[in-house]
């Protein structure tokens, strides 16, 4: 059995996940960086003070967002690998993409009630389908097939 076609939409949606993970990473980082000037780690801290802010110094937010971006970088690379094995029909690949999904989801309806609601709206839709494609018959079908060989 070939692999259907909506599973192979599901692993080109977790390649366009990787790839704006990895930009998002890498801005993150960029914005490290930027933001490692002592000026502007000066301007920071005065910033978090004025508002109430004591016990966090500006190289403590700097080195917080370089983190981000490497965790930002990692989830890329782990969406690359479930991506790959997806492709093959590997159901544990398919079980952690469906945990990141319903992660996804909820932050969706996070989203919802912060006033940001075309991008909740948008991550729920979106995750809804990419489970959908996971799950549908055609798809448990060539896993199921893949698994049993």
């Amino acid at each position: 059995m070939s692999r259907p076609v909506s599973l192979t939409i599901a692993v080109v949606l977790q390649w366009v996940a990787a790839i704006a993970a990895l930009v998002v990473g890498l801005d993150l980082i960029a914005s490290a960086f930027e933001l490692s000037e002592a000026d502007t780690k000066a301007a920071l801290e005065q910033a978090m003070v004025s508002t109430g802010v004591t016990d966090v110094t500006g190289s403590l937010v700097v080195r917080g967002i370089f983190v981000a971006g490497a965790v930002v970088m990692g989830l890329a690379l782990l969406r690359v690998i479930l991506a790959l094995y997806l492709a093959r029909g590997r159901n544990w690949a398919r079980l952690v993409i469906a945990i990141l999904a319903v992660m996804q989801l909820v932050l969706g309806f996070v989203y919802l009630f912060q006033d940001q609601f075309l991008v909740g709206a948008i991550a729920i839709v979106l995750e809804l389908v990419v489970l959908w494609l996971l799950f549908n018959a055609r798809s448990s079908a060539f896993i199921r097939e893949r698994s049993s060989a």
